[in-house]
């Protein structure tokens, strides 16, 4: 760890991420503060307590339950250590303040995000997949609401690369595993106790793992049953603290393919997911995958079929009522973001560089209009 802070450095692309980071976290107090409560995110709340006698939940996330407990647990103590006069003010916490976890969630995927597009397509690829996150109201939408979700986002996005960072990792001294180890095994932890079916992307991880390391893959196995274990242990520790393991019904974990999954799937082809810009950039970057042999290598085909991956498992089990498109998005956005560095750096690499921050230009506004009529609906 401390290695690792040596050797990181403050510079223009750290400076210029931080401040497109800022600006996604500044729509998401604004919405966040400005927005009603839902009924099911005041039941996210009240289950963070014992329920009442006849009281039923409809909750199947352990883990967001927790998240969303800590706002209200925090406060409580504050309460107790501040002056009778703040107690009071805080007596009924802010709705901004209950949704600080999931606004937490939601810039640090976004910082995920842009660690690993810099270190796989370089700056401008970085900046490209991190400026469409930071102006994507499906993002911000759900960073800002008491949900699943964006813990899904997150934790599906560090399982997998931490998964393929992992199998690298196996060609190093076994006194190199450990850090890493530990990480996967949080990651898997957080994931399948946000929500019980997503064990199944723990497999597609394990996949990558085994995939990528052809000559050491009983040394990879190891590591990822020892990340398992931790994973288990995160598992038990929510369950433990919100006493569910998430899996209410059967519903919550049994397949059932229907005509509607192929209408999910479409997700990054869909202006209800992300709007028109998004559609646009991501026709032109499959166009390029499809027909130029130099944009087809791991490092775009694997955030490509995570995308659909991602979608397709959730949207497999409509019992657990989750916004599927939303898992995908960050993949597609570092999917786009690699095809774009491929193309700047061609003979053409100004009219491209002009094109995307046009793109970009135009789905920044078309990000706040719809935040503004998002968040009119549902004022305060």
């Amino acid at each position: 760890m401390l290695q690792v802070i040596r050797e990181f450095s403050v510079g223009r692309p750290q400076i210029v991420a931080g401040l497109m980071l800022l600006v996604f976290l500044g729509q998401c107090l604004w919405v966040a503060g400005t927005r009603r409560l839902s009924d099911l995110e005041y039941e996210y709340l009240a289950s963070s307590h014992p329920p009442l006698p006849g009281q039923e939940f409809r909750i199947t996330s352990p883990f967001t339950s927790w998240a969303a407990s800590v706002p209200l647990r925090a406060t409580a103590i504050v309460r107790k250590l501040a002056p009778a006069s703040l107690g009071d003010a805080l007596a009924v916490p802010r709705p901004w303040v209950l949704r600080l976890p999931f606004v937490i969630f939601g810039v640090w995927l976004g910082a995920a995000l842009w660690w690993v597009a810099r270190r796989l397509f370089g700056d401008e690829g970085g900046y490209v997949a991190l400026a469409l996150y930071c102006s994507s109201p499906a993002m911000v939408m759900i960073s800002t609401s008491i949900g699943p979700e964006i813990i899904l986002a997150w934790s599906s996005f560090g399982l997998v690369y931490l998964a393929i960072g992992v199998a690298h990792t196996v060609y190093a001294p076994p006194r190199k595993w450990l850090p890493r180890i530990v990480l996967l095994g949080l990651s898997i932890g957080i994931c399948v106790s946000t929500d019980l079916w997503a064990g199944a992307l723990v497999l597609v991880a394990l996949g990558f793992m085994v995939y990528l390391v052809p000559g050491r893959r009983r040394s990879a196995l190891t590591v990822f049953a020892c990340a398992s274990v931790i994973g288990v242990a995160v598992l038990a520790a929510t369950a433990w603290l919100t006493g569910s393991f998430g899996a209410t019904t059967r519903a919550t974990i049994t397949p059932k393919p229907s005509l509607d999954l192929l209408y999910k799937l479409g997700f990054a082809l869909n202006k209800n997911t992300d709007g028109y810009v998004l559609v646009a950039l991501f026709i032109v970057a499959l166009t390029v995958y499809g027909s130029w042999q130099r944009a087809r290598y791991f490092g775009n085909t694997a955030p490509l079929l995570m995308a659909f991956t991602a979608v397709l498992l959730f949207a497999l089990v409509p019992g657990v009522n989750l916004w599927a498109a939303t898992l995908g998005l960050s993949f597609a956005f570092l999917f786009v973001g690699g095809v774009a560095a491929d193309l700047l750096e061609t003979r053409w690499r100004r009219q491209f560089l002009w094109i995307v921050v046009a793109f970009i230009a135009i789905k920044v506004a078309e990000d706040f209009i719809r935040l503004a009529w998002w968040v009119h609906q549902s004022a305060v």
